[in-house]
């Protein structure tokens, strides 16, 4: 979880260096390093965010996950990077595209959203940061919820004038809802948090600054 945090606080971050040596070395496995590298200088190249590839190396780094396994983590992270900018730039076409919209659709990606549904909600949030709700979604379907409920929940949440981190506390008032006694269905609780709309309750206040961009 503190990764995807990670990837989805990157908006205003700059691209790193052309070489990331320097921030990775003694951080991560030499034998990894090199390869790494390589894959950080490409998403450079290709003007992509590669501050969520770094933070991929540290914390998987962190874990202890072997080199071979860390390379094509970092590797897989550049693919969803590229597919994160096709998906970007088809839903908000002839705009500059902010790295912080890509780094929180690779992120999005990376937790089983299907380009559709980050498609649908990147068009509901076209002048918002896609983070929160993003998160939001993803949360939910972690939950069990059906996908394309989830995401309808959502859609009118931010219809009714929910968004940013208030899209979150829809996510987190569903997932409250199943887990309370009583063996109500992902559907049933889908459908009290509908109804609850736009009056879900606000998360703690030490948790909205840590919850999406």
């Amino acid at each position: 979880m503190r990764l995807l945090l990670t990837l989805a606080l990157v908006a205003a971050t700059p691209l790193v260096a052309q070489s990331a040596t320097p921030r990775l070395a003694g951080r991560v496995p030499a034998a990894a390093l090199p390869a790494i590298d390589s894959l950080i200088a490409m998403a450079v190249a290709e003007s992509l965010p590669s501050e969520p590839l770094v933070q991929k190396a540290l914390e998987g780094s962190a874990k202890g996950v072997p080199a071979n396994r860390l390379v094509n983590g970092v590797r897989r992270g550049l693919l969803q990077l590229r597919e994160a900018r096709a998906i970007v730039t088809h839903v908000l076409p002839d705009q500059p595209i902010p790295d912080g919209h890509v780094a929180a659709v690779a992120a999005a990606l990376a937790r089983g959203l299907s380009p559709a549904i980050v498609e649908r909600l990147l068009a509901v949030t076209p002048d918002e940061s896609p983070g929160p709700v993003l998160h939001a979604a993803a949360d939910l379907i972690a939950h069990h919820f059906d996908p394309d409920s989830a995401t309808a929940l959502l859609v009118e949440a931010h219809e009714k004038g929910l968004h940013g981190v208030r899209l979150l506390d829809v996510a987190v008032a569903a997932t409250h809802d199943l887990q309370r006694g009583g063996g109500r269905t992902p559907a049933e609780a889908l459908a009290h948090v509908r109804a609850m709309l736009p009056n879900v309750p606000e998360g703690p206040v030490t948790h909205r600054g840590t919850r999406g961009s």
